[in-house]
């Protein structure tokens, strides 16, 4: 009976992993994208509709041409001496197996390696057809536990 149990534990375990890891790889690729201005790219990591919720407004694409006019704007409101971007701490709350939420703190590097800004985005992700794709995110500077 324990050996049912451990196996049931690890084989859970592993399983979890294998969804963390399949999420930060998304993450990761789309990463790159953004750092490259590969719209094309940018928008295969979404389904649709696809929410911004900003401070003051929340701003939806409901298809792949909204989504990819939203980016070219995001992208270009980005100083030209950015370079690239770096993940920092991820978490992953994964919902009833087919939902993530990701907080992600990242930063944005200039052309000589040195951070000009740093921020937090929370990532709502669904899997479709088994990928991970994002359909909502969320800018923001600090979250407070209300228990």
């Amino acid at each position: 009976m324990h050996k049912i149990i451990l196996f049931l534990v690890v084989f859970l375990s592993s399983a979890l992993s294998l969804e963390k890891e399949n999420i930060i790889d998304v993450l990761e690729r789309y990463n790159k994208a953004f750092g490259e201005e590969n719209y094309s790219e940018i928008i295969s990591f979404f389904d649709y509709p696809t929410s911004f919720n900003l401070k003051d407004k929340t701003v939806t694409a409901n298809n792949r041409f909204k989504l990819r006019l939203i980016y070219k704007k995001l992208r270009g409101d980005i100083p030209e001496y950015y370079s690239y971007s770096k993940w920092g701490k991820i978490n992953i709350q994964l919902i009833d197996n087919d939902i993530a939420i990701v907080n992600a703190d990242f930063s944005r590097y200039d052309n000589s390696n040195t951070i000009f800004y740093s921020g937090s985005v929370q990532y709502c992700l669904r899997l479709k057809n088994n990928e991970w794709k994002i359909f909502s995110l969320t800018p923001y500077e600090s979250i407070k536990l209300l228990n």
